[in-house]
């Protein structure tokens, strides 16, 4: 990932269906994407956790922001996900994406959720279909 286009990462890490995650930092470190929030009151649960969805969608939206960093213009076409550990008000998740395979029209990517502590909270993983 030696190239990233700016203007499709731009416009992946400001849609306005994300308004609710306050993404606050994307960075392209060692071929991987690496994307953070910290957690706040609108993302937990009833049980005072994180809400899954809450970190599916950061995973979502890394895998995102993922193809347009590479120039891809890509879509969720499948994803997966394992929850280990609950992730709480206050702690910070990093959303790190790495590729599996890039074909022509699609690609596999894989995604760790990963607190402050370093410890893994949740994996993925994510197929994006390809329209360019």
């Amino acid at each position: 990932m030696t190239e990233i286009n700016l203007d499709l990462l731009e416009r992946e890490t400001k849609d306005d269906a994300l308004a609710v995650m306050d993404l606050n930092h994307v960075a392209v470190e060692d071929e991987k994407l690496v994307l953070t929030v910290t957690i706040q009151d609108r993302h937990l649960n009833a049980h005072g956790v994180c809400h899954g969805g809450v970190m599916y969608m950061l995973c979502n939206q890394a895998v995102a922001a993922y193809d347009a960093a590479i120039g891809r213009n890509g879509v969720g076409m499948d994803g997966s996900i394992h929850y280990y550990r609950p992730a709480r008000k206050g702690d910070t998740l990093k959303a790190i994406v790495t590729n599996r395979k890039m074909g022509r029209k699609s690609g596999t990517h894989f995604v760790e959720l990963i607190n402050q502590e370093g410890k893994i909270v949740a994996d993925c993983v994510f197929m994006s279909m390809y329209l360019d």
